[in-house]
C-alpha cells in the first residue's frame, strides 16, 4: 500500500484549490464549489449505425478490430457494455481503436474511459488514461478517486484528492462524499473533520451525499453524537441517509436510538433492503425485541420484501434468538433459495434451542437436526465457513457427541479451517466437554495462532479435568509470551487451584490479578476461592471470605457453603447458610432438595414446611433423575422409576457390580441418598451397566445426567472404573467427572449430598 500523505493524522490538508497553478487549463477548472456535477454533453445519437453496433457486443468489437471508422458517440454505449460485462479485454480493444481514430482528444470519451477501467478494477490503466487527458475537470478527478476507493486503495484516493486541490480544481459535493468515504476506510477522523469544515464553509454540509458520508465516517470512528448532528443537518434525507444513521446507532451501542423506522416513514421515505437488515441487526444483536421485530417483519412483507433473502435471514435469526423457534423453522422450511448465511443461522439457532430444551433427550434431537442440516449443507454445493464449523462443533459439545465431533474435526483439516482461531478454539471446547482432554490439548498446540480466548479455554479445560499443574503452567506460558489475562482467565486459574486445594498459590494469584493486572474481583472469582476452602474443609475461612466480598452473596455462594457444612458436619454454620439461602428463595430444585435434606436430618419440620411452600410457590417440580447414553446415533434414557423397561439383564449386572464394589470400598459409602425415608435411586448406575453391556471394551462410556451426582454414586463409579478397567465420563448438572483407575477428575468432591 502506498504511504499515506502527510496530512493523515499529522499535518493539515490545504483544502483551498491553488488558483495560481495550471492557468492554461482554467477553462476546464471549476472556479467555485458546486453541489452537483456539471451536465455532461450528450454524445449518444440515435442513428442506425449506432443501433446496429449495439445489437451485439462481440459483433461491434469485431467491426472495431477490422479498422472501421465510427463516430465518437458510438464508443459510449460500447464502453458501458464493457462495464456491465466487466470486460477488461473489450475495454482495452476499444481504447486502442479510440487512439487509432484520434478520438482520444475527446475529453468526454476519455473521462468515460477512466471510469470504465476503474469499474473493471484496472486502476493502473485508469491512471494512465487520466494522466493523458488534455484537460481535467472535476468529473475526471472524482471518477479516479471513486475507482481507488472501490479498489480498496483509499489512501491513494486521498492523494488524488490532494493533487486535485493543488491542481486548482474545486471539489463538488460528490467529490467530498468520495473523499469522506476514503477517510472512513483509513479511519482518519482528523482529515474527515477538515473536509467537514470545508463543506460547512461553502454551505455544502446540508447536501445529501456529503451528509451521508459524514454520518458513516463519524459512526465508524465511534463519534455517534457527531454522526447524528451530520444526519440532522441534511435537508433532503433519502433512504441512504436514514439507513446510515440507523446503522450508526446500532454500531455504537445505542440501539433504541437506531429504531427510527417510524420517523423515517413519517418523513415519507420508504425503507429498502439495507434499512431492514440494519434494523433487524440491531434487534438480533442488542435488543432482542420480538414484538418490534415482528412488526418490522410485517412491514417488510407489506413493502414487497418478503422474498429478499438477506431480510428473511435476519428475521429468522431474530426469531431464533428470541426463542420463537416454530416461526423461525417455518420461515426456514418455506425458503426456496438459501445462502450459507441461512444455513449458518439455522444451525446456530438449533444451538439456542438446545439451551432451552427441557431435558437432554429433547436437546439431543435438536442437535441431530442441526447435524442433518450440516450434512445437507455439504451435499448442496455450499462450502462451510468458520462460522459453520464453530456452531456445529459447539452443538457436538452440547450433545456429548465425540464421534460426530471427530468427523467434523477431519473436515476442518481437509478444508483448511483448522488453522482458524475461532474453529480451533471451538474444537478445544468440544473435546474438553466430551471428556477428551488429551485431544483438546493436542488441538490447542496445533493451532497456528492463539488468541486470549484460546489460552483461556485451554486453561479452563485443564482445570475442569483436574490437571492443575498443566493449567498453571499454561497460564505462566501465556504471560511469558505477552498475552494479558482477563477476568475469565483468572476464573480458570482459581478453579484449577480449588481442585488441587492449593490455598497459598490461589491467594497469590488473587493478589496478582488485582495488583499487576488491575482486575477487580467478581463473583466467579470468589466462588472459586470459596469452593477451594470448602473442599479442604476450611469452612470458617470460606465464611470469612464471604463476609469480605464487596457485594451480597448469591444463591450459588450459600449453596457451596451449605454443601460443605453437610459434608463436614458443621451444623451451626450449615443452618445459618440454609437460612440465608432460604431468604433468597432459590429457583433451583436441587438446591431446595439440599435444604430439605439438611432440615429433615435435623428434624426441623417447620423449616421443612417452609421449603415445601417455596417449591410450591416457585412451581418447582419433583426432581426426576434421568441419565442418557448415546450409542451409534441412538440415545438411550434411564429412569429408576421405569424398572420394567430395561430388562433383567441390566439389573443382574448391576447387582453383580454392587457386590464387587462392596469388597473394594465398603457398603456404607455406597448407600443411596434418602429423604423422608424414601430411597432416591440413581439413574447413572443403570446407564453405566447398559454401557458395559453394549459398548466395546476399549471404548469409554459417556453418560449425561440431568442432576448432580451424590457421593454414593460417585464412589460407585470410582470402584467400577477400577474393577472393569474402563474409562467412565459423566457430565452432570454441576461438572464433568472422568473416572479412570478408581480416581475422578473432580478431586473426589463429587456430590452435593
Amino acid at each position: 500500500m502506498a504511504s499515506l500523505p502527510s496530512f493523515h493524522g499529522i499535518g493539515t490538508l490545504k483544502l483551498e484549490p491553488d488558483s495560481t497553478k495550471h492557468s492554461t487549463t482554467s477553462a476546464s477548472t471549476d472556479k467555485s464549489p458546486s453541489i452537483s456535477y456539471p451536465r455532461a454533453r450528450t454524445l449518444i445519437q440515435s442513428d442506425r449505425k449506432l443501433e446496429s453496433l449495439t445489437l451485439n457486443f462481440q459483433e461491434s468489437l469485431s467491426v472495431i478490430k477490422d479498422g472501421s471508422k465510427i463516430e465518437a458517440s458510438c464508443y459510449v454505449p460500447l464502453l458501458q457494455e464493457c462495464i456491465e460485462r466487466n470486460s477488461f479485454s473489450g475495454t482495452r480493444d476499444l481504447h486502442s481503436h479510440i487512439i487509432k481514430t484520434g478520438t482520444h482528444r475527446d475529453v468526454f470519451v476519455m473521462t468515460f474511459l477512466v471510469n470504465v477501467y476503474a469499474k473493471c478494477g484496472a486502476m493502473e490503466n485508469a491512471r494512465k488514461v487520466f494522466d493523458s487527458l488534455p484537460r481535467r475537470n472535476v468529473v475526471a478527478w472524482t471518477t479516479l478517486m471513486t475507482g481507488y476507493v472501490h479498489d480498496d486503495q483509499p489512501d491513494v484516493a486521498i492523494t488524488v484528492f490532494q493533487e486535485m486541490l493543488e491542481f486548482g480544481s474545486f471539489p463538488t459535493n460528490y467529490t467530498l462524499g468520495i473523499a469522506l468515504n476514503a477517510c472512513s476506510a483509513i479511519d482518519s477522523l482528523e482529515l474527515g473533520k477538515q473536509i467537514h469544515a470545508y463543506s460547512i464553509k461553502y454551505h455544502i454540509d446540508h447536501d445529501t451525499s456529503v451528509g451521508n458520508s459524514l454520518c458513516s465516517l463519524y459512526s465508524k470512528c465511534a463519534s455517534l453524537d457527531s454522526a447524528i448532528k451530520a444526519f440532522l443537518t441534511v435537508e433532503e434525507k433519502n433512504v441512504i441517509t436514514w439507513t446510515a444513521v440507523i446503522s450508526a446507532c446500532g454500531d455504537n451501542s445505542k440501539a433504541a436510538k437506531g429504531l427510527r423506522v417510524i420517523e423515517m416513514l413519517a418523513d415519507n421515505v420508504e425503507p429498502n433492503e439495507f434499512t431492514f437488515t440494519s434494523v433487524l441487526s440491531i434487534m438480533c444483536c442488542t435488543m432482542l425485541s420480538l414484538s418490534f421485530g415482528a412488526q418490522v417483519h410485517c412491514l417488510s412483507i407489506k413493502l414487497g420484501y418478503e422474498t429478499h433473502l438477506r431480510i428473511k435471514n435476519s428475521i429468522m435469526y431474530l426469531y431464533l434468538r428470541c426463542g420463537w423457534f416454530v416461526e423461525a423453522l417455518r420461515l426456514f422450511n418455506g425458503m426456496e433459495d438459501m445462502s450459507l448465511v441461512t444455513m449458518n443461522s439455522i444451525i446456530a439457532g438449533y444451538g439456542e434451542i438446545m439451551e432451552l430444551a427441557k431435558d437432554y433427550l429433547s436437546a439431543y434431537h435438536n442437535g441431530m437436526e442441526a447435524l442433518n442440516i450440516f450434512s445437507k449443507l455439504n451435499n448442496s454445493g455450499f462450502k462451510p465457513d468458520l462460522y459453520t464449523f464453530s456452531s456445529i462443533l459447539t452443538i457436538c459439545s452440547k450433545m456429548f457427541a465425540l464421534e460426530q465431533g471427530e468427523q467434523i474435526h477431519a473436515q476442518t483439516l481437509k478444508t483448511g479451517y483448522l488453522s482458524d482461531m475461532i474453529v480451533g478454539t471451538a474444537l478445544v471446547n468440544m473435546y474438553n466437554k466430551c471428556g477428551s482432554i488429551e485431544r483438546a490439548s493436542k488441538s490447542f498446540w496445533e493451532m497456528s495462532a492463539k488468541t486470549l480466548i484460546s489460552w483461556t479455554s485451554m486453561i479452563a479445560a485443564f482445570a475442569q479435568n483436574g490437571q492443575t499443574q498443566q493449567a498453571l503452567q499454561l497460564f505462566d506460558d501465556m504471560r511469558l509470551i505477552g498475552v494479558r489475562p482477563n477476568q475469565v482467565t483468572f476464573v480458570g486459574v482459581f478453579s484449577a487451584c480449588a481442585r488441587a486445594g492449593i490455598v497459598n498459590e490461589a491467594l497469590g494469584y488473587f493478589e496478582m490479578m488485582q495488583k499487576d493486572y488491575k482486575i477487580k474481583p467478581v463473583m466467579d472469582h470468589y466462588s472459586c476461592l470459596i469452593d477451594m476452602f470448602v473442599r479442604k474443609g476450611s469452612l470458617d475461612e470460606a465464611f470469612d471470605l464471604i463476609k469480605k466480598m464487596d457485594f451480597p452473596p448469591n444463591e450459588s455462594t450459600w449453596s457451596l457453603l451449605l454443601a460443605g457444612c453437610k459434608r463436614y458436619g458443621n451444623n451451626e454454620l450449615g443452618f445459618y447458610a440454609a437460612e440465608k439461602l432460604l431468604e433468597l428463595k432459590p429457583k433451583d430444585a436441587e438446591t431446595c432438595l439440599l435444604l430439605l435434606n439438611i432440615y429433615d436430618s435435623a428434624e426441623r419440620w417447620e423449616d421443612v414446611s417452609k421449603v415445601r411452600e417455596l417449591m410450591k410457590e416457585k412451581r418447582l417440580e419433583k426432581l426426576t433423575d434421568w441419565s442418557f447414553i448415546s450409542i451409534h446415533d441412538k440415545v438411550y434414557s434411564f429412569n429408576p422409576d421405569e424398572r420394567q423397561v430395561y430388562g433383567a439383564e441390566i439389573y443382574e449386572l448391576l447387582d453383580e457390580l454392587v457386590d464387587k464394589a462392596k469388597s473394594v470400598i465398603g457398603y456404607e459409602s455406597l448407600e443411596s441418598f434418602t429423604i423422608f425415608g424414601e430411597e432416591v435411586q440413581h439413574s447413572e448406575k443403570l446407564a453405566v451397566a447398559f454401557g458395559l453391556l453394549k459398548i466395546p471394551d476399549a471404548a469409554p462410556i459417556r453418560i449425561i445426567k440431568n442432576t448432580g451426582m451424590c457421593n454414593g454414586c460417585h464412589n460407585f463409579m470410582k470402584a467400577i472404573s477400577s474393577l472393569n478397567a474402563r474409562e467412565i465420563i459423566i457430565r452432570d448438572s454441576k461438572q464433568l467427572h472422568k473416572f479412570v483407575d478408581g480416581k475422578c477428575s473432580c478431586g473426589d468432591y463429587g456430590g452435593l449430598f
